[in-house]
């Protein structure tokens, strides 16, 4: 048995391309990029184009249904326990639940509509988001503020009612609840106006909006609960879902130096078919499965089995915003440059509202990558690629730094360890089946050249034929958002869908790793953090089997 030193010293010698591999798919590639490290395959047959973009994603009617009641029950039951107490309620809803409904929430939809800074922002769909989001905070802020201040409120016990407030302390609470809310309502204001922002107004309201928005998401739950706890500990209880809001502030905004990277390999061994059916036989109703990151040693094969490692640096949605500033993004693509990886790869989702202005904020951030040579970095699109006035913005930075754009385009690269091939699905999210195959049977698999796909959504993954033999990179997810993940129990917001959330996954031939991302984007921003999903720098060492 060869040790890994050995296996890498003996394969670093292949430096010659495959020629038998290469000359059953000659007729197949453009030949008109001889001067390129890389070729474009031509398609066999004609590839459907969708006429009408979509950004939403793909929910079915009764996660929709589930949705809705989950929206109108989880508010009522917690209104309904929280007034057990008289009067408890009153002066968080004439604080935050009056004046914004009947004041702020009109003044939003004013500025999204009129003012807003492109049609797109300017749309009933968007301008209802914003609204209903906003409203729904404020619904729960009411609660919270409530359950916060509870502890200050003087209450006649005989009758049950409140009769009083501790002035002289209840202010303090109150004053940085009200700064909270109002940092709330401006980021959502603003978020119109599509413009990054300068760094102290980061400090002083996106942050702090973000961290009390998340709070606010994660209370949930405590509502069914501490109206049956005593005030002060109640209050304690309360403050939990804000320590995590703040730690999620920590974990969306994480960058490491480049010797801080993790690096994971990742071994893809291909299943014969009677394995496969084996497989099927034994669990019909789920084939999609996490597949745990583990050394060599735990696989019990040997290093002569695998081709030398191709490395792999994954950029995935950055989200150039309000957390995802332009420095951060450009010291992310530094690093990655550092570390020299074989293959650079963009899979989507670039963008916030605020990414618009300045227009070269994406150009400038990606610019590092300009250091590596044409033939390393690759892209495919994201939903939010698709908004109003993003792809240009897009397809103009990937110019500069020479990175391909694969909508449904399939090259043949040249790497360290050989032929590569990386096709770059579209996004798309009604007819996915159909689109996902065809793709697939635009660009069948080339005889000994291992494959890469590229495709923003991992729910789509299951889609493509279990004999395709890819190993698949996605985001989307952003890890899960929030949750708790570890190698023995693992739970996460996306992960409760079904969708592979984070990590290694596999379906058949066919292998899927999800990148947590390095940023993060909910509504038109960044409202809700990362928690316990933090975001991921990582250097992937990727072994295809020999």
């Amino acid at each position: 048995m060869k040790n890994r030193k050995e296996k890498q010293q003996q394969m670093s010698l292949m430096k010659e391309w495959d020629e038998t591999s290469s000359t059953a798919t000659t007729a197949n590639i453009m030949t008109d990029q001889s001067n390129q490290p890389y070729k474009y395959i031509e398609p066999k047959g004609n590839l459907s184009k969708e006429t009408e973009k979509s950004i939403g994603h793909p929910v079915s009617k009764f996660t929709k249904i589930m949705m809705i009641v989950l929206a109108i029950s989880l508010p009522t039951i917690s209104f309904v326990l929280a007034s057990r107490v008289k009067g408890r309620l009153t002066l968080p809803f004439y604080i935050f639940g009056l004046p914004s409904w009947l004041i702020l929430v009109p003044i939003l939809i004013y500025f999204y509509r009129k003012k807003g800074f492109s049609p797109f922002i300017r749309s009933k769909g968007i301008t209802a988001l914003m609204a209903v989001s906003f409203s729904f905070y404020s619904l729960y802020n009411i609660l919270f503020s409530m359950y916060i201040l509870r502890p200050f409120f003087v209450v006649d016990e005989e009758n049950n009612i409140v009769t009083g407030y501790k002035s002289s302390i209840i202010w303090l609470p109150l004053i940085i609840l009200i700064y909270l809310h109002s940092c709330v309502y401006i980021q959502h204001l603003v978020l119109s106006k599509c413009r990054m922002r300068p760094k102290l107004y980061l400090y002083l309201v996106s942050y702090p909006s973000s961290v009390f928005f998340t709070t606010m998401v994660l209370s949930i739950p405590f509502y069914l609960i501490v109206p049956f706890i005593p005030s002060l500990i109640g209050m304690v209880i309360m403050l939990i879902p804000f320590a995590l809001g703040l730690i999620g502030l920590y974990q969306t905004l994480i960058t490491r130096p480049p010797n801080k990277w993790q690096v994971k390999e990742i071994y893809l061994k291909t299943s014969s078919n009677e394995e496969m059916e084996n497989e099927q036989l034994i669990t019909p109703k789920k084939s999609l499965k996490r597949v745990k990151i583990q050394p060599l040693s735990d696989h019990n094969e040997q290093i002569v089995d695998f081709k030398q490692p191709l490395s792999i640096i994954q950029i995935a949605d950055p989200h150039l915003g309000p957390m995802m500033s332009c420095e951060r993004l450009t010291e992310i693509c530094e690093s990655t440059v550092k570390l020299n990886p074989d293959l650079v790869l963009l899979t989507g989702d670039f963008f916030t509202s605020e990414s618009f202005n300045p227009e070269n904020t994406l150009e400038i951030a990606l610019s590092p990558l300009k250091k590596l040579p044409p033939g390393k970095v690759f892209a495919c699109v994201g939903n939010h690629d698709l908004e109003e006035g993003c792809m240009e913005i897009l397809e103009r930075a990937l110019k500069t730094i020479q990175c391909p754009l694969l909508i449904d385009q399939s090259v043949l690269v040249e790497t360290r360890i050989g032929k590569i091939q990386i096709t770059g699905f579209d996004y798309r999210n009604k007819a996915r089946q159909q689109h996902i195959h065809e793709v697939c049977n635009a660009y069948p698999p080339i005889q000994g050249v291992p494959r890469i796909a590229l495709l923003h959504d991992p729910g789509s993954f299951k889609l493509i034929p279990t004999d395709y033999g890819c190993i698949t990179f996605s985001g989307h997810t952003h890890g899960g958002q929030i949750g708790i993940r570890s190698d023995l129990f693992s739970l996460t917001m996306v992960g409760i869908t079904g969708m592979p959330d984070y990590s290694l996954w596999r379906n058949g031939n066919n292998y899927l790793y999800v990148h947590t991302g390095q940023g993060c984007r909910s509504m038109l921003g960044t409202m809700v953090l990362r928690v316990g999903a933090p975001a991921e720098d990582s250097l992937l060492q990727v072994y295809f089997e020999s």
